[in-house]
């Protein structure tokens, strides 16, 4: 028989966790689809941008858990990451923005988290992947940055999200308002200044996103002709416009020590070579830095950082 869950005392489980966390009623979820067709109806994101978009709007509660009564959103710091690769004896030394190293396995941990802190009241949480910022803009969880990155309070824009659903109803005094932008970005124009594609505009608060950087080599498409190669600084993403924000420069950036990549392992990285063709050794040197995002776009992006 399920008890009545004791919301704060899961906050406070996820907190010892690492995870900042908020809980909504999961019918809150027809208001980030709704939201996120707004955008797409806007017609301010034209072709690709508007296609990743679409794909995000299709999202499904997991299975087994279709009839979900609350969503727990999260946050949880994470490490900038570095890879040292060797090619032809020289040693190249590439960072990786936090939130790629554990893309694909952090997330589990908050469900994993939710699930046992809810387990005593008989209830169970499972991840699945709603629009992530969306959703913890409305939960109150994050804020939006003139650069559309999400900023949480005490971890700023470095941290990685995750969300899980829940067959335990949402509590009654669970928030849900319109999205924030930081109050210091009306007056702030330092990732505009410092963004080389000019994706950030002074006329607008959505994001120029087919200009963006991390888009661009985030996507498989070739690099367009007026990307300059001196623009690429990592092996996926981009961090100008989080590095020079004043709402980063409280929040220390923890950084790990590279992971060193021999010239087979680099070879083998360069040649977009698959997870399962790897040696263990070497695919956990990967997860351990980021590099197993995609070994396609991870490939192309070292080549055009490497050549510049």
């Amino acid at each position: 028989m399920s008890a009545n869950v004791q919301w704060q005392s899961v906050i406070e489980a996820l907190a010892d966790k690492g995870w900042s966390a908020r809980v909504v009623a999961a019918a809150r979820l027809t208001d980030v689809r709704a939201r996120v067709a707004a955008v797409l109806e806007s017609g301010d994101l034209p072709g690709e941008a508007a296609a990743r978009i679409a794909a995000e709007v299709a999202f499904a509660l997991p299975e087994g858990l279709e009839a979900a009564r609350s969503v727990i959103v999260g946050a949880i710091a994470r490490p900038l990451t570095q890879a040292t690769l060797t090619i032809g004896g020289t040693e190249y030394t590439v960072p990786v923005p936090p939130h790629y190293a554990g893309y694909f396995t952090v997330p589990d941990s908050l469900a994993e988290a939710a699930g046992a802190a809810l387990a005593p009241f008989g209830r169970r949480a499972v991840r699945f992947e709603p629009p992530l910022k969306t959703l913890a803009a409305g939960a109150g969880l994050a804020s939006y940055g003139r650069n559309n990155i999400a900023y949480v309070s005490g971890l700023g824009s470095y941290f990685m999200l995750a969300a899980c659903a829940s067959d335990a109803p949402a509590p009654d005094d669970a928030v849900w308002a319109d999205p924030l932008q930081l109050a210091r970005c009306e007056r702030c124009s330092a990732c505009g200044r410092a963004c080389p594609t000019g994706a950030i505009r002074a006329d607008r608060f959505l994001l120029e996103t087919e200009r963006c950087l991390t888009f661009l080599n985030e996507d498989d498409a070739p690099f367009p002709d007026w990307v300059d190669p001196a623009w690429h600084t990592c092996a996926v993403g981009c961090l100008r416009c989080q590095m020079v924000c004043p709402e980063n420069a409280a929040v220390e950036l923890a950084a790990e020590p590279p992971v060193e990549l021999d010239e087979q392992e680099s070879a083998a990285i360069l040649a977009a070579t698959a997870g399962s063709e790897l040696a263990a050794a070497t695919l956990a040197k990967l997860e351990r830095c980021g590099l197993d995002y995609s070994p396609e776009l991870i490939a192309r992006n070292l080549r055009a950082l490497l050549t510049a």
